[in-house]
């Protein structure tokens, strides 16, 4: 956790995260549905690469700089980041929210690969929907093929991965579908050009989204005042039914004051569409106009230091494999090391002792050639050990590593130096932690003591209770582990034992039960406060927290039913 947070703090201070956003930016050539699909990648490469919350705090900004209200671009962020979270930062939840359980390596992977069907499947289903947060559904359905190709792009390469690594999934799938949305925008491949009907139904809707950002943050959404007289005597907006199925809430209609005639409110009607197919822009950005001014300062400051965008040249080409070092780096360096037919692996994980030291009632210290840290025999237990793998886990190596290359790099005009980043993230890490090591202490207790552990009489009592029916609360219960923790890592540490021992009460796979449980823990960070909280300081919108889950909390349910009906049909048996 700590070294993903130290790269992306890198990556951020020496401006190789702010290039590559200004790239998948100028890909999508102001098209919506192509920026939300390119946003969808851009949040499961982050996710990969960073995890707790990342992809929404970084992703949300992006979208409200293309010019979309902050409300609904902090929801669309936030479900986008219920499908990549399952595999988290190179696989933490997997293989260590599952450490404690002593699972195998086959079946981490087989649990990665089931949770990873499932959210293929779901991310086909959910995704065209979730688009209808920021544009019409009549824009999402001309652009179909194209929204179907660009989740095809990401979530094929991560179920592909899925098979072979728990580590890779999020990450390289992000990577890869970034740049398949890409070329699909670039070669307009299924992206077919707004009408300017279209467009006019689409700057409505977002005119009325943000309307009801500003009353939502006024607190006056829903006043008592009779709508019929404060708001049409204003000639202002006027909610309507909607038509195209959008999540927007309803169409815009702008009337007059009561004494005009019908002739002349259309006239201002069409007058008032235009005025905003003209200038959504300057409407959006003036939802907030501090911290848009604060936003436009960074932009402006982040392309004085990366310069004017070169055209395509051998030059420009060099230029985006440095930028993007920091990616490519630590995929590199993971296949390295998890492959084992190269041939480090072995060595990396190897605990043959170069020393040993005898600390009493302590323990026995013993360190190997290849930096395996071990601490046998704790407090005179002879079954309670600690081992870390310092060149294995990745920590030191990648993250670490391939940060200080990058900033070896482009070192010149960095934000930050090394040690104001490790400051940084330091501070990142105080509340995940407080909130981690809690989890330890809990899951360490709750699985002591076999038959008498508490995890094992829950699990056992759950399961007497609902039986097959616990498959159905099993999401559930990951998705409210994520909710109070802000982590899927935490959730499955939290309740992964819980679930093992339903599974092996009711006789199901247990496989299938720990990734439903995985994937509830992944949906629930589009509920999580600690996100909700974190998307919303970024962009300056100040809306009750309450507002936000609303809207998201019916993705979030529909991913865990969706998913649950899945593994029902294919992995579990009883």
């Amino acid at each position: 956790m700590a070294g993903a947070i130290f790269l992306f703090e890198t990556m951020e201070s020496t401006y190789c995260m702010p290039y590559m956003m200004r790239e998948m930016k100028a890909l999508t050539n102001e098209h919506p549905v192509a920026e939300g699909m390119i946003l969808f990648s851009f949040a499961t490469m982050v996710e990969g690469a960073s995890g707790f919350g990342t992809p929404a705090a970084l992703g949300t900004p992006m979208l409200v700089s293309m010019g979309h209200p902050a409300l609904e671009s902090v929801v669309m962020l936030l479900v986008f980041n219920t499908f990549a979270t399952v595999w988290g930062a190179v696989g933490t939840p997997i293989w260590f929210g599952y450490g404690p359980l002593d699972l195998s390596e086959d079946d981490l992977l087989e649990i990665a690969n089931r949770a990873s069907i499932a959210m293929s499947i779901s991310a086909f289903l959910l995704l065209p929907w979730a688009l209808t947060i920021l544009m019409p559904w009549r824009v999402v359905r001309r652009n179909l093929l194209f929204v179907m190709l660009a989740i095809a792009g990401t979530v094929g390469p991560s179920l592909g991965l899925s098979f072979f690594s728990y580590e890779f999934p999020s990450l390289l799938g992000g990577v890869i579908g970034c740049a398949l949305t890409g070329l699909l925008s670039q070669f307009q491949v299924g992206l077919a050009q707004l009408s300017e009907e279209e467009e006019a139904l689409w700057m409505e809707q977002r005119s009325k989204m943000l309307a009801d950002s500003n009353a939502i943050t006024a607190g006056k959404k829903h006043q008592a005042a009779p709508s019929d007289t404060s708001v049409q005597e204003s000639g202002d907006i006027e909610q309507g039914s909607n038509d195209d199925g959008n999540d927007g809430g309803g169409d815009v209609k702008v009337v007059g004051s009561g004494s005009q005639s019908d002739g002349d409110n259309s006239e201002e009607q069409d007058a008032a569409v235009t005025n905003q197919s003209n200038d959504g822009k300057k409407v959006i950005d003036d939802a907030n106009a501090e911290p848009a001014q604060d936003r436009n300062d960074q932009e402006a400051a982040i392309e004085e230091h990366l310069g004017p965008r070169k055209s395509f040249s051998l030059e420009y080409v060099v230029e985006v494999i440095l930028r993007i070092l920091p990616i490519w780096g630590v995929v590199l360096l993971l296949i390295l090391t998890r492959v084992e037919e190269v041939g480090l692996k072995e060595h990396l994980v190897d605990k043959e002792p170069h020393f040993e030291i005898v600390l009493g009632s302590w323990g026995i210290f013993r360190l190997s050639r290849t930096l395996v840290f071990q601490l046998n025999h704790i407090m005179t237990y002879p079954n309670l050990n600690w081992t870390y793998q310092f060149l294995y886990i990745p920590f030191f190596m990648p993250f670490i590593l391939i940060s200080f290359v990058t900033f070896a790099i482009f070192r010149q005009g960095a934000r930050l130096s090394p040690w104001q980043i490790t400051k940084k993230t330091t501070g990142r890490l105080r509340n995940p932690a407080i909130a981690l090591l809690g989890a330890l202490v809990l899951v360490q207790l709750m699985i002591r003591s076999g038959t008498a552990a508490p995890a094992f009489i829950i699990g056992s009592n759950l399961a007497d209770w609902f039986k097959e029916g616990f498959v159905i609360i099993c999401p559930l219960i990951g998705a409210l582990g994520s909710f109070f923790s802000g982590s899927t890592t935490v959730s499955n540490l939290t309740f992964g034992g819980i679930q093992l021992i339903a599974a092996e009460s009711i006789g199901v796979s247990k496989t299938a039960m720990l990734a439903l449980q995985a994937i509830g823990g992944s949906a629930g960070n589009g509920i999580c406060l600690n996100n909700i909280i974190a998307a919303c300081a970024v962009v300056g919108l100040k809306v009750s927290e309450g507002e936000i889950l609303s809207r998201t909390a019916r993705y979030v349910f529909s991913l865990t039913t969706i998913a649950t009906v899945v593994m029902l049909v294919l992995f579990f048996r009883f």
